[in-house]
């Protein structure tokens, strides 16, 4: 099994990017981004943005929730499957006038519907400005009702309203989402994290995890270090961002510096990829970069290049990608197909050398960046703060979404000529499973003619938004079908060959008891048992897999729930 080494393309020739503003006609082109400046502590309301994009009445298609920003409703727009979008908010119960801003969706309590966490200021007349407004919409077959006062997640700082971004996690691998929040205060408690105890959260904050002193915009779990424990980052402003290590036993460690990160001065929005194919998931921050910077301030994004362990190195001037602007919102996405994600990032403040500058796309080329924007038909130069990627027309491209603050949604069609084909894939977890829903937390690996492409389930890529939980993938063009492994945060590793191209697929995580995920529960899962008897290093998938109940011993418990299943099969 090789990766792809920097400097050797997938495939022939590159192709044009090529993306068409998709939004006139779309059903999303009346939206206005409308922040109440009466809600929000000092002049954060020029900060605010978000989005989440989700599949929420299982139709197939990937729908949008928008926060207004406290001057009118939020939207819930639907997809309709033809191109456009109705808003349907006020019918599924989303229709509420508050000062919202950060958005992630995930299925909280594994019933299979997606849900949605919202930050918020406050409501429309009588609480403007007060703590204790995020709202936590539970999905019941596509309506929605507010449960975050009895989940205990309304509250993210006792002292002051601070509203940014969120992110879900599975930090203890005991197949539920765990969730963090981020606030822009240092002092006032805002940056929290809170453990998933069958759809009650905990907070851990203080006890688990100190992640306070940080002017926290966005979080984001991902494992660093490759032991299936998701790490914890987050993105912050005035040289706050921090990295902390998850010591799996439900806590973390502050580990900014030994992971090589929290150099960049004005950390906004992140996302992460491979971006140089080493086999290791990287981190791009996006900051404030400047022409002529003040002594000591705005030296723009940063690219956190991984060796593997965990330990990076920052190359963003030297691989092409330093200057963004003042950026906010970014993603990873591989939007021509030639097996080398890409970067759009959004960004603007209307003032100075910032003033209406161009979004853009950081096209990959073996490792290296180019910087596209209006030659790429990224058209807008406005005031952005949030951008996503979907699917919208599951044509197997991914699209972007974009958010200005106190502006429109702007829908971007990728209709770029393909340099290689396409995988999509749906990862289906929760349930019955060891694995949080949509399988975050799982790496998936793709081999196609020798050599491999990785992605990370996760969550919390972007600036206070959410995108499409796809797991999307470009592949040469000559290959004929490909090879996929799903290596489950559980320990069980799925592996499917011949897998046909061009295509969407479902994928479904192994029953707990299928410790080797063939597919069927038998004598083969007692003996993988056996073989790890004992006390384990639940950093060893093996072992990881073998220990059903989660609790750190392979014993009878274990051997117990296999013959179960079997009999029960």
């Amino acid at each position: 099994m090789l990766l792809l080494p920097p400097g050797v393309a997938t495939d022939g020739a590159r192709a044009q990017v090529v993306f068409t503003d998709a939004t006139p006609g779309s059903g999303l082109d009346a939206f206005a981004h409308q922040p109440n400046a009466l809600a929000v502590p000092g002049s954060l309301e020029w900060t605010m943005g978000g989005f989440g994009i989700a599949d929420f009445d299982g139709d197939g298609w990937p729908d949008i929730f928008v926060p207004r920003g406290g001057v009118g409703t939020d939207r819930l727009f639907m997809n309709r499957g033809d191109g456009t979008y109705v808003n349907e908010a006020l019918a599924r119960g989303v229709a509420a006038a508050h000062a919202g801003n950060g958005v992630s969706c995930a299925d909280f309590d594994g019933d299979g519907d997606v849900d949605i966490f919202v930050t918020s200021y406050g409501t429309g007349s009588d609480n403007l400005g007060q703590p204790g407004r995020h709202r936590l919409y539970r999905n019941d077959g596509g309506a929605f009702s507010d449960v975050a006062g009895a989940a205990g997640v309304a509250m993210s700082s006792p002292a002051v309203a601070t509203a940014n971004g969120a992110a879900w996690g599975d930090i203890d691998l005991d197949g539920d989402l765990d969730l963090a929040v981020c606030g822009y205060s240092s002092s006032a408690g805002g940056n929290r994290l809170y453990r998933n105890d069958g759809g009650v959260f905990t907070d851990l904050t203080g006890a688990a995890i100190a992640v306070q002193s940080t002017w926290g915009f966005q979080p984001l779990f991902v494992d660093l270090t490759g032991d299936g424990f998701p790490e914890l980052l987050i993105a912050a402003d005035f040289q706050t961002s921090r990295a902390f290590r998850n010591l799996r036993n439900g806590a973390f460690a502050l580990a900014t510096s030994e992971f090589g990160m929290g150099i960049d001065r004005n950390g906004m929005g992140v996302c992460v990829g491979d971006f140089d194919r080493n086999g290791a998931v990287d981190a791009f921050v996006t900051s404030i970069h400047s022409a002529t910077p003040p002594s000591g301030g705005f030296n723009g994004n940063t690219l956190y290049l991984n060796d593997g362990t965990g330990m990076t190195s920052q190359e963003s001037e030297a691989r092409g990608c330093v200057d963004g602007g003042w950026g906010w919102g970014a993603v990873a996405l591989d939007a021509d197909h030639d097996g080398w994600e890409d970067i759009a990032e959004v960004n603007g403040r209307n003032a100075g050398e910032w003033a209406a500058e161009q979004e853009y796309l950081y096209r990959n080329e073996s490792g290296d960046f180019v910087r596209l924007g209006a030659d790429a038909g990224l058209t807008l130069a406005a005031d952005a703060r949030c951008v996503g990627t979907l699917d919208y027309d599951r044509d197997g491209d991914l699209d972007l979404l974009m958010l200005v603050n106190s502006g429109p949604l702007r829908l971007f069609r990728n209709d770029s000529p393909k340099a290689g084909r396409w995988l999509e894939l749906d990862l289906v977890a929760g349930g019955a499973t060891r694995c949080a829903a949509h399988g975050i937390g799982a790496v998936v690996e793709c081999e196609v003619q020798g050599a491999v492409v990785r992605r990370w389930v996760h969550s919390g890529s972007g600036y206070q938004s959410s995108g499409e939980p796809v797991v999307h993938l470009g592949i040469p063009a000559r290959a004929a079908a490909a090879t996929v492994r799903v290596l489950w945060p559980s320990g069980q590793t799925t592996v499917l060959n011949g897998v046909a191209l061009d295509a969407r697929h479902a994928l479904a995580a192994p029953a707990a008891a299928d410790v080797d995920a063939d597919g069927v529960v038998a004598g083969a899962d007692v003996m993988a048992v056996l073989s790890a008897w004992g006390a384990i290093d639940r950093s060893q998938r093996a072992a990881r897999a073998a220990d059903i109940d989660g609790d750190g011993m392979v014993g009878p418990r274990d051997v117990v729930a296999v013959l179960s299943a079997w009999s029960a099969g």
